[in-house]
């Protein structure tokens, strides 16, 4: 008796890779590179980031982009080693006290990330870095008191509200925070808590100054 020869027809076909946050993220900033040289319009960019951030695997992300220029060779996507990443698809997330080391990101799509940093513990060297983008949703930062917070994010039919008091201590020592990102079709906001409460930050900001036996009164303890 022969041997039977299975069909190739009737084989499973491979299922599709799913697509991962990072290349979305990825394929939105090439969208906004394509708008930026005339590729694409306003209108067209709005959609199509949609569809970027909806899409479930690599062919559907891929399609997004099939009419564009293939992009210049990158790193493998992903995001920089010790950076903490938070992510709102569809729904709200809001974080208490987040670590700094490495830095933050924070994305909402159609959703909100709120980050609560006024009992964060400082960290040990350099800026943090945070990552805001925001896509039909809000990132919302609350700062401690006594860092200084310095803004470079943009905004497309969005907002970037910086709603934080500005610090008169010596800038030498104080701890800065760094925000860059963008805002499409949403907020991001910047704030400082309504009170001046003693934090973690507060505390190490008065051991740099020198007056670590003194409350923030200047009175001694």
């Amino acid at each position: 008796m022969g041997l039977s020869h299975p069909d190739p027809a009737a084989a499973p076909a491979p299922s599709p890779v799913r697509a991962s946050d990072a290349e979305r993220e990825d394929m939105v900033e090439r969208l906004r590179a394509a708008t930026a040289e005339g590729r694409l319009t306003l209108e067209e960019l709005a959609e199509r980031c949609e569809a970027a951030y909806l899409a479930r695997t690599r062919g559907e992300l891929a399609s997004v982009g099939a009419d564009l220029p293939a992009p210049a060779a990158v790193p493998a996507p992903g995001s920089p080693a010790g950076r903490r990443v938070f992510r709102a698809l569809f729904d709200d997330l809001t974080h208490h006290s987040p670590g700094l080391e490495g830095g933050l990101e924070a994305t909402a799509v159609l959703g909100d990330v709120t980050l609560d940093l006024r009992a964060s513990p400082a960290p040990t060297a350099g800026e943090p870095t945070i990552v805001a983008r925001a896509f039909l949703g809000d990132v919302h930062l609350l700062f401690p008191e006594g860092v200084r917070v310095e803004s470079d994010c943009t905004s497309l039919f969005g907002s970037v509200r910086d709603l934080t008091r500005p610090h008169s201590g010596p800038e030498a020592s104080t701890p800065r925070i760094r925000v860059t990102g963008s805002a499409l079709f949403g907020d991001i906001v910047l704030a400082h808590p309504a009170g001046d409460r003693r934090t973690l930050w507060r505390e190490w900001l008065d051991i740099r100054r020198g007056h670590a036996g003194k409350d923030v009164w200047g009175n001694g303890t």
